[in-house]
């Protein structure tokens, strides 16, 4: 199993702030979900896709024994951030035939312990699962599961397809787990989930991270 996170945002709700550079307790989510992935039981060296805010993301990537993934576009879209991602997982000869994990690099509370019973459900599932989505309550989220095979389709689409068009058009392929841990799930887009982080997990400092 492959990681890689999607660090791309231009985080516009926040102040135009790099999501991924929050710290708490002075860890920035970047480190968090990279050890979280790692200690979920993924094998390969984790990607991170980045675009804007390089001077402060780089650093982060490149002291967690990531590889950046850097866009040539001003503003990607998650999609732009998907294909680079499908993309880069098919050419990198250290992950031949290995599935991706792919995940949102913005959800601050997710951990280790989360995404190792997604790995369980992953190795367990049914013939011709290709794709497998946590679920809880009802909602969608992160990390997605895509065996290699999904991955080459995804990479073939059409200019401006990503992952969910891909699941529109296979949903046979596509497993949802509905044994997911809120934190799969609780993402930060706006200045009140901020505030709810910050409740949630006093008394630790949420702040963000400088150059």
């Amino acid at each position: 199993m492959a990681p890689t996170l999607l660090a791309a945002g231009l985080g516009r709700r926040l102040g135009g702030r790099p999501k991924s550079a929050l710290s708490i307790d002075g860890v920035s989510l970047l480190e968090r979900l990279l050890a979280a992935v790692c200690g979920g039981g993924t094998v390969s060296r984790p990607h991170v896709v980045i675009c804007p805010y390089a001077d402060t993301l780089l650093p982060l990537t490149t002291r967690c024994g990531a590889m950046p993934l850097r866009h040539t576009l001003p503003e990607p879209s998650l999609v732009d951030s998907q294909r680079l991602a499908a993309q880069a997982h098919l050419d990198d000869p250290a992950r031949q035939g290995m599935d991706l994990m792919l995940l949102v690099a913005d959800l601050p509370e997710l951990a280790a312990e989360h995404i190792a019973p997604l790995l369980q459900a992953w190795a367990q599932r049914a013939t011709g699962v290709r794709a497998m989505v946590p679920v809880t309550d009802g909602v969608r989220g992160h990390p997605v599961i895509l065996a290699h095979a999904a991955v080459q389709a995804i990479a073939t689409l059409a200019a401006g397809q990503g992952v969910r068009d891909w699941m529109r058009q296979h949903p046979d392929a596509v497993a949802l787990w509905p044994g997911a841990h809120p934190a799969c799930v609780t993402d930060l887009d706006t200045p009140e989930d901020l505030q709810a982080l910050q409740r949630r997990l006093a008394p630790a400092v949420v702040q963000w991270l400088t150059p």
